[in-house]
């Protein structure tokens, strides 16, 4: 896996030194995170890497804790079919490092884990993504709109 922080001050730096806009990328996995980079560099925008795997919400500058599981299992299950339409039997095995990411902040345990990472079956894969999900509540803070970064 990557290891290692984003240099921010390199980015400021690069700022500074050009006169065309620069988009800063590393480290940014919160709303919160977006406008810590523009204010550190000054970046005429933000890039988002792997932030967006956890959090694909980010794009809509909706933290994680904001999405109800009741979505989550909605776009899981809208991406895998997307997945499944796009690459045919091979789309669950592609998208299954996808999926864990989008259920690990509701940290399934280690064998539910590997059920999810092995099984080859897509109405399984969704049926124990169903059980990872169903034992929580749905946030209270409301959804904000839509807004590119």
């Amino acid at each position: 896996g990557y290891k290692g922080r984003a240099d921010w001050d390199a980015i400021a730096e690069v700022v500074q030194t050009v006169r065309i806009p620069v988009l800063g990328n590393g480290d940014v996995r919160t709303v919160a995170d977006i406008e810590r980079m523009k204010a550190h560099t000054g970046c005429a925008g933000v890039m988002i890497g792997r932030g967006a795997l956890r959090n694909p919400w980010l794009f809509a500058r909706r933290d994680r804790v904001q999405v109800p599981p009741e979505e989550v299992a909605q776009v899981l299950r809208e991406h895998l079919e997307a997945n499944l339409r796009f690459y045919g039997p091979r789309g669950l095995v592609l998208f299954r490092k996808f999926a864990v990411q989008y259920l690990a902040p509701f940290r399934p345990d280690s064998t539910l884990r590997r059920q999810l990472l092995t099984t080859e079956a897509p109405q399984e894969f969704l049926r124990l993504a169903e059980k990872v999900l169903g034992g929580h509540k749905s946030p209270n803070p409301s959804p904000r709109p839509g807004a590119l970064v």
